[in-house]
């Protein structure tokens, strides 16, 4: 898939928005289709890794399939497969989101770009970031990072020094 000039077709949700806005003679392809463009946090290591982020794909729900059109290729793979692969968290706070054709071109408009629109991981400068991640992403999904923090934590409260 050549991208034009400027337009970076590795990024996930570029990519799959614009192929799932995209129109023929006119026509979007997949309005009042059933397939969704989905938002999803993904473990890009591999089980057990604790190297997660937010990806973006295109989910044909009749079909059970995945198109995913991002790093200047296109795979299509089975859902099942992908999800078991992508460790793809369907449940949990804010992990998993799913937009039609007109949710896509509303969220779109609203926030001014592609994505990532409601994956609270990927949005750092959300006031409630912190407090996600330190009360229910990491403990839940990195554990061992999660338990890190912690001992860091009691060991600069027992080393403070008062002055």
């Amino acid at each position: 898939m050549k991208g034009e000039e400027g337009i970076d077709y590795k990024n996930c949700y570029y990519a799959n928005f614009t192929e799932f806005t995209k129109r023929v003679n006119n026509e979007p392809v997949y309005h009042n289709k059933n397939v969704v463009l989905v938002h999803a946090m993904r473990e890009w290591g591999g089980k057990g890794s604790e190297l997660w982020g937010g990806h973006a794909f295109l989910l044909d729900k009749e079909q059970n399939m995945i198109d995913d059109y991002s790093n200047q290729k296109h795979i299509s793979k089975s859902k099942d497969r992908l999800f078991d692969v992508w460790n793809i968290q369907t449940e949990g706070k804010l992990m998993y989101f799913e937009y039609n054709y007109i949710q896509a071109l509303e969220m779109a408009l609203k926030t001014g770009h592609y994505g990532s629109w409601e994956l609270l991981f990927e949005d750092w400068q959300n006031k409630k970031h912190a407090k996600y991640m330190k009360d229910y992403f990491m403990p839940k999904f990195q554990p061992r990072l999660h338990e890190m923090y912690n001992e860091v934590d009691e060991y600069h409260k027992k080393n403070r020094k008062v002055v």
